[in-house]
């Protein structure tokens, strides 16, 4: 069990401790069910003021918040609660990167795989020749590495991960349970011109095309990613076809993104949820796709570019700009869009209105 006393969190979170700074705290919860070395996340006003319907003896606020106005033994005041979040959470999460350094006797390393110093594999991993481990590096079960990939220092691999062949990774990676990384790309061809290929290039019309077996084109490229980079449970991202497919350093992906084919993303982008990114697309720094964000293939998205939840790209998106809809278009003018249809019954009613009395001159005013 972890356990920090007060002085302890607040030199960590660059805080200040007040109160009995000897109090020990053992977990976090929210106001309401804070009790005993329970810390209760109270970092903003309508926060506090449940505080009074639980137990809590110390809490983590906002600075410049009255503590003992609250009734509390202790706190650690912050002055910036979000932030301070990202601290608290790492100290107190006792899952992570749990367990001794050392190679579980029920894994399979092969000979020739280079493991860092410190590094612990779990149970039913299994690592191929060639593998490079970094330094630290903490897997948990059933990962699997596949030949000549390489991962850097301190990286953290949970449960079912599976990084394929020669696959290159910098230092501080984290993948959350089921990440893929490094299957072949979704690429296939016909062997005459196909209905696909004529529909989008005349935007409906298959040209009488016949209906065709597909034949897959292999993935002789790889992925190479960044610095601390972190991938959601069940993400995937797909090997280049000849180049490789490339993600910056910083990035952070939610749950169940899927990254196509020869994509390049730049430094520091958010993706979230069920985002998926086609193939060839080129993502610029500091971009937000919002949850359920569809890229179609090709595409250009510029620096510091925000896309809202469900927004689907069919076109390039100049820097700096923010999206909404489908198709995609600047968030102002879809909110005016959306607000125009949310009034077209009133409006057609009236027209229907005005067109009766235009025709009875007896109801005419």
């Amino acid at each position: 069990m972890s356990e920090y006393n007060l002085q302890d969190l607040a030199k960590a979170l660059n805080g200040q401790a007040v109160g009995d700074v000897a109090l020990q705290v053992t977990g976090a919860c929210e106001p309401q069910d804070a009790a005993g070395s329970l810390m209760a996340i109270a970092t903003s006003q309508s926060y506090a003021e449940r505080l009074q319907l639980g137990q809590a003896r110390v809490a983590l606020l906002a600075e410049g918040t009255d503590w003992q106005a609250l009734n509390l033994s202790g706190a650690v005041l912050v002055p910036r609660p979000r932030f301070a979040m990202a601290g608290l959470t790492q100290a107190l999460d006792r899952r992570w990167r749990s367990g001794r350094p050392g190679i579980h006797p029920q894994a399979c390393v092969e000979p020739g795989a280079q493991i860092g110093a410190g590094a612990r594999i779990g149970a039913f991993c299994h690592i191929a020749a060639g593998v490079v481990l970094g330094e630290n590096a903490w897997l948990g079960s059933h990962v699997s590495l596949a030949e000549g990939c390489a991962i850097g220092s301190d990286a953290t691999l949970m449960e079912g991960v599976r990084i394929g062949a020669d696959v290159r990774i910098g230092a501080r990676f984290v993948a959350q349970p089921g990440v893929v990384i490094g299957a072949d790309g979704f690429s296939f061809v016909t062997r005459e011109r196909s209905t696909i290929e004529n529909v989008r290039e005349t935007l409906g019309d298959s040209k009488g095309a016949k209906p065709q077996a597909f034949v897959r084109i292999h993935s002789l490229g790889s992925v190479v990613i960044g610095d601390d980079v972190e991938f959601g449970a069940n993400s995937c991202i797909d090997r280049g076809t000849i180049r490789d497919t490339q993600i910056g350093d910083g990035c952070k992906f939610d749950n169940l993104a899927q990254i196509g084919h020869n994509v390049k993303i730049g430094k520091n982008c958010m993706i979230c949820a069920q985002v998926g990114i086609a193939g060839s697309s080129v993502l610029g720094n500091n971009v937000v796709l919002g949850g359920q964000t569809g890229v179609s293939d090709n595409l250009f998205i510029g620096d510091n570019a925000i896309t809202g939840g469900a927004t689907k790209v069919l076109s390039n998106i100049p820097a700096g700009r923010v999206m909404l809809g489908y198709p995609a278009m600047k968030m102002d003018a879809q909110l005016e869009v959306y607000k125009n249809l949310r009034r077209l019954p009133r409006m057609l009613k009236e027209i229907a209105r005005l067109k009766k009395s235009l025709s009875d001159p007896d109801n005419r005013h």
